[in-house]
């Protein structure tokens, strides 16, 4: 089994963060921070023709998640199931997994990971008190962020920073190519692939927002100087490759997707040496 520097695990016939229909024909890579939860909650309405009532991620029963018996997954094998995730911005999504998992107390009440806010505190002066600055909070976060990823234990790595390559890799090294790939910021017209392969009868009439949290208040911008930009590098570099977001500008526009060329990279065994990826 070959883990991942960010604590994933490749195993082969698991597909690592799937979330399947109940036929096998509709496959969603899940990818944190990037409407995970709205895009669960679709593969649900397509087996039940209704939302899971609550947050979909604690759905016991209706639901087929990872890890699952393999013979579910050779629709896809075969290229007769639908594939799909979601991309974001990648200076958007770090920013929003910093306000939603570490500002703000999850749904039970208690802060993300228990000791994860006193850790980046005491190891990294991460002020998260009442007026505190929030773009010195999250600078020092995303040096945390880096640190752990290239250097730090296993124990913090976290699926809500881990880059969009890696994630999508668990697919692609395990034999099985994307189909659809599309945008949050492009969402929901992009969504149309998707459910022109739900029958009717199940096929919601729009895509509500699931699970929102904690929303920044400043410019994207603002959350990024020369340095944090630097350490966007060392993170995400082969995300802003791959997936056509600008390095240098949180808001810049994105070139199209390369649906090929993405699936082609990703199922390279020997991604570039930069990109954290190692297999």
């Amino acid at each position: 089994m070959k883990q991942y520097p960010s604590g994933m695990a490749l195993v082969p016939g698991q597909y690592q963060g799937c979330w399947l229909g109940l036929g096998g024909r509709l496959v969603y890579r899940e990818m944190p921070k990037a409407a995970c939860s709205a895009l669960a909650q679709l593969v649900y309405h397509a087996d039940h023709g209704v939302y899971h009532d609550g947050d979909i991620h604690d759905a016991r029963e209706g639901v087929v998640k990872w890890p699952f018996a393999p013979e579910l997954m050779q629709p896809a094998q075969q290229g007769q199931a639908v594939v799909f995730s979601a991309l974001r911005n990648p200076f958007a999504r770090i920013v929003s997994a910093f306000h939603d998992k570490i500002c703000t107390r999850q749904r039970d009440g208690l802060p993300y990971r228990g000791t994860l806010r006193q850790m980046l505190w005491e190891r990294y002066g991460v002020d998260l008190s009442d007026g505190a600055d929030p773009v010195r909070a999250f600078r020092r976060f995303l040096l945390f962020v880096r640190d752990v990823h290239l250097h730090g234990p296993a124990f913090w790595q976290d699926r809500h920073w881990t880059p969009q390559a890696q994630h999508l890799r668990s697919v692609t090294l395990n034999g099985v190519a994307f189909t659809h790939l599309m945008r949050v910021e492009e969402m929901p017209d992009t969504l149309a692939p998707v459910l022109a392969t739900i029958p009717a009868d199940r096929r919601p009439a729009s895509l509500p927002r699931f699970n929102q949290g904690a929303r920044p208040v400043l410019p994207l911008a603002a959350y990024f100087d020369d340095l944090s930009l630097h350490l966007m590098q060392e993170l995400y570099r082969w995300d802003f490759e791959l997936f056509g977001y600008d390095r240098f500008d949180p808001d810049a526009a994105y070139a199209a997707l390369d649906l090929a060329a993405i699936n082609h990279r990703l199922q390279d065994p020997h991604p570039p040496h930069w990109a954290g990826l190692e297999s």
